[in-house]
């Protein structure tokens, strides 16, 4: 072998090498830098989560494993709670939240990352008032922050208008078997009967709706004002009169007005007059002068329309 043919084998060899070297160091140097972003992402994704509140103590680390969600205490190293998804988040100091976990819902504390209360319900909602609702078997209970039922499953889940079974100052809105909405108090006594299709709670008062009716009722179930209102606009038609503009006659749109005034209640029309008398019962999706006598009301649904006067007979 000759001294040419050794060299050009040592120099391929060392070729060989560093372009092996080179390799390798181009190989950790990706794996670093995308161990560096996940890691990153991870970390964002983490604080993200203190940012939403879903967590509140900055010794817990919020991981998505790919199956679910853990948090851990970065303290202890211990693993608070595994494979389970954020569900519902109340923006307040409140120590308890909703997760979901095999399609059950359970309770999880915000400040210790444990589970306070194991995942058995279908749904359930926020805590207020210390109670918190839940769902099973097609019911609604209450249950206090020890998991301990406090008003029994016997209000149907009837999904919207009923939403958001929550107490707000003692008092929360459920249905009965019939799907008429009433109010409770916190130990499950009726405040005002399930007699209405909705019910929007005030602090003193709730405002209870059935179609084309709202009024105004105390939670003794005292009738405070029986005629509640949405808006009221008066009503005027238009009419074309001739005037003299810079010495020419021109046509021009006047509006007159009727005297009316159409009444709106949870969406529906009625018409009233200026005694504040009602005309018509609120039965109308909306109510157009023609005349200061004559009114086309139209159906709900936009099923048809009829005329109606000034006093609101039905013209037939």
């Amino acid at each position: 072998m000759t001294v040419n043919s050794t060299l050009k084998k040592w120099l391929k060899a060392i070729a060989w090498s560093a372009f092996a070297i080179v390799l390798v160091i181009t190989i950790v140097g990706i794996y670093d830098s995308v161990t560096r972003n996940t890691n990153e992402q991870k970390a964002y994704w983490s604080e993200q989560q203190h940012l939403d509140g879903y967590v509140l103590n900055d010794s817990l680390d919020v991981i998505d494993n790919g199956n679910g969600i853990s948090i851990i205490n970065n303290v202890t190293n211990e693993v608070c709670a595994e494979n389970i998804q954020f569900d519902w988040v109340q923006h307040s100091a409140d120590s308890l939240s909703v997760f979901c976990s095999d399609g059950k819902r359970g309770f999880y504390n915000r400040y210790t990352g444990r589970i306070a209360i194991p995942a058995e319900y279908r749904r359930a909602w926020i805590f207020s008032d210390n109670l918190a609702a839940v769902q099973k078997n097609g019911y609604i209970g209450f249950i206090n922050r020890r998991g301990e039922v406090v008003i029994p499953f016997k209000f149907p889940y009837h999904g919207n208008p009923l939403s958001k079974f929550v107490f707000s100052d003692g008092h929360c809105v459920v249905a009965n078997e019939k799907g008429k909405c009433g109010v409770i108090d916190t130990l499950g006594n009726w405040l005002i009967q399930p007699i209405y299709k909705n019910i929007n709670l005030q602090k003193e008062y709730a405002v209870v709706f059935n179609p084309g009716a709202a009024m105004q009722v105390d939670y003794q179930g005292r009738i405070i004002n029986s005629f509640v209102v949405d808006q009221i606009e008066e009503l005027f038609f238009t009419r074309m009169t001739v005037q003299i503009i810079e010495g020419m006659p021109q046509n021009v749109e006047q509006y007159i007005s009727t005297g009316c005034f159409a009444y709106t209640i949870g969406g529906r029309v009625g018409l009233m007059n200026a005694q504040c008398k009602r005309l018509t019962e609120a039965l109308y999706e909306q109510i157009e002068a023609k005349s200061a006598t004559m009114f086309v009301a139209t159906l709900i649904g936009y099923e048809g329309q009829v005329i109606i006067d000034n006093n609101g007979n039905v013209v037939r």
